[in-house]
């Protein structure tokens, strides 16, 4: 399955990794995750209440029993209680990383001129497949017209550079070393 996602990428906090983490290893099923960060997404006065320091920690812990699935209620309450409401984001992104590596997903990122075509897109997940030895790639398109033409690949911590950009700072780096 290829899902074409266009989203800026945030680096990722070290709270809310360790936070993802917990999340991850607690028996809370990921639809409940699933359905809390949509919650958070749809509701943007929840998140400025669970993050203001002026109402009370009571007050937030009735809003989580009134509002959230019952399996994620606790993990919200401490995420709450230290304050780090204003990572919830990096958590749930975090947690899905964790999420797609155990079921063998791999997240990629495409940079290029023009979106690739539908046949493009294939042969790239089976590139990325037989690379990671991963079940599926989700990839992620990002268009970028500096590049001038062909794109670049990002996957697993690796980079495939097969823009004309890439090519033109080789060739002149090969050039210049002579």
């Amino acid at each position: 399955m290829i899902n074409l996602l266009k989203k800026q990428v945030i680096p990722m906090t070290t709270a809310a990794v360790n936070y993802a983490k917990v999340l991850y290893e607690l028996p809370v099923p990921e639809e409940a995750v699933n359905e809390s960060e949509r919650l958070l997404q749809e509701n943007p006065e929840l998140i400025r209440c669970l993050e203001n320091p002026l109402i009370a920690f009571e007050a937030m812990e009735d809003i989580i029993d009134r509002i959230f699935p019952k399996e994620i209620r606790s993990f919200l309450k401490v995420v709450c209680r230290h304050k780090k409401m204003g990572v919830w984001k990096e958590i749930f992104r975090a947690y899905r990383s964790m999420s797609m590596r155990d079921k063998k997903i791999l997240e990629a990122e495409i940079i290029c001129v023009t979106p690739p075509q539908k046949e493009q897109l294939e042969g790239i997940q089976t590139f990325l497949c037989r690379e990671f030895h991963v079940k599926t790639a989700e990839i992620r398109i990002t268009e970028d017209k500096s590049l001038i033409g062909g794109f670049i690949l990002r996957a697993g911590g690796k980079e495939f550079d097969w823009s004309l950009r890439g090519r033109y700072f080789r060739l002149r780096q090969k050039l210049t070393r002579r």
